[in-house]
């Protein structure tokens, strides 16, 4: 089975769980003895494969591609002229690949910055279209004036598409309510985690993502508010970048606690590591979330976890505690029952490593392959 997989982003370059799940996805899928060819734009970093049947494609110039330094006002100028740039050159550098080396089995794109490469490839050489929904507009937006523009070009990339997968059963009911999509055509597979070893666990409460409307990080820190009152101690770090972190600077200002919250701007892979290891507990309090990696990676490293309900993770996942992402009193009683009750605390982190065993990338794979089998 050959498949051409076109992504945004790959490791060394990552922004997100896009890169994560395409790296973890991508790897599994040549250990089965897929050949995938996975075409993604040029960094200053190149991106390599250790893989026999896994091989990286770029495409285009680093000049071209501002994404890579997503926080440069640089990207807001250039970037949906950019996306339209790669997706042709992508277009191009397949089908060279097609007249060289002979059809694909099947195309498989990622989220809407792929798209129109996908639809132009199926529409001319015939190839079955798979499209992963990570993330919607809707999801993006916080569901606060979503872009009309990006709506319509998920919703063509989804009725093109010969099949889809969602990362979770909350983003198809998205797909299906939103979009007029058929669910029969949709077809859920979770997202999976590398396990982190775990470290000493200081005094930490986390969160870590990116700095947007949708991750909830501003409810994050009134949760810290009234933490604070009852542990003083306590240190919450921010870890991430976004175009909000002026705005929660401020917050935390505001809110007296700028002595006890860390921002750390953004974190090398190791230094993710090693925050997920260290803290005590992990808030993923995201206002409308697909899925959420972060969750995963931080109960794989012994921290448990608070996620709001609107995830994809939440549905996913038992060892957990859960709360309405706007409801800072109980996300309050929640951390501080944590780190007072320490059999509550040894029991999700004993019993949530044990069922991180069930997330896995080769299950994903699994799954993935099943999808291909069914439009080949």
């Amino acid at each position: 089975m050959r498949i051409a997989m076109i992504g945004w982003e790959y490791p060394p370059f990552k922004a997100g769980g896009l890169a994560t799940h395409c790296y973890g996805l991508t790897r599994s899928l040549s250990d089965k003895n897929v050949n995938i060819d996975f075409y993604m734009p040029k960094t200053k970093r190149a991106a390599n494969s250790d893989k026999p049947n896994l091989k990286i494609i770029e495409v285009g110039e680093t000049e071209v591609f501002p994404y890579d330094r997503p926080d440069s006002k640089e990207i807001g100028g250039n970037f949906f002229e950019a996306v339209y740039y790669y997706n042709s050159l992508v277009v191009s550098k397949v089908e060279e690949n097609i007249k060289a080396n002979g059809k694909y089995n099947a195309i498989h794109c990622h989220d809407w910055l792929t798209i129109k490469a996908g639809i132009s490839l199926k529409e001319k050489w015939g190839i079955p279209l798979i499209l992963t929904v990570h993330s919607t507009e809707y999801d993006r937006s916080g569901w606060l004036y979503p872009n009309q523009w990006f709506i319509d070009i998920e919703r063509e990339g989804m009725q093109k598409a010969d099949r889809i997968i969602a990362v979770s059963h909350f983003t198809k009911r998205v797909c299906v309510e939103k979009y007029g999509i058929n669910p029969n055509k949709i077809t859920v597979v979770h997202n999976a985690v590398y396990p982190i070893d775990e470290g000493h666990k200081k005094e930490i409460i986390l969160f870590l993502g990116r700095l947007t409307i949708q991750k909830g990080a501003e409810f994050f820190l009134k949760a810290a508010r009234k933490v604070k009152d009852f542990e003083p101690d306590i240190k919450f770090v921010v870890a991430g970048t976004g175009d909000m972190l002026p705005k929660l600077i401020s917050q935390a200002l505001d809110l007296k606690i700028s002595d006890s919250v860390i921002f750390t701007g953004r974190l090398t892979d190791d230094e993710v590591k090693h925050i997920y290891g260290i803290s005590s507990v992990y808030v993923m309090p995201s206002v409308s979330e697909p899925f959420g990696i972060t969750a995963l990676e931080a109960i794989s490293a012994g921290t448990p976890t608070i996620t709001s309900k609107t995830t994809g993770f939440s549905e996913a996942f038992s060892n957990c505690l859960r709360v309405d992402f706007w409801d800072t009193d109980e996300m309050a009683n929640k951390i501080i029952s944590l780190l007072r009750y320490d059999s509550l605390h040894r029991t999700l982190a004993t019993e949530g490593k044990r069922e991180i065993n069930l997330f896995t990338w080769d299950q994903v794979a699994d799954k993935t392959i099943d999808v291909y089998i069914g439009v080949i």
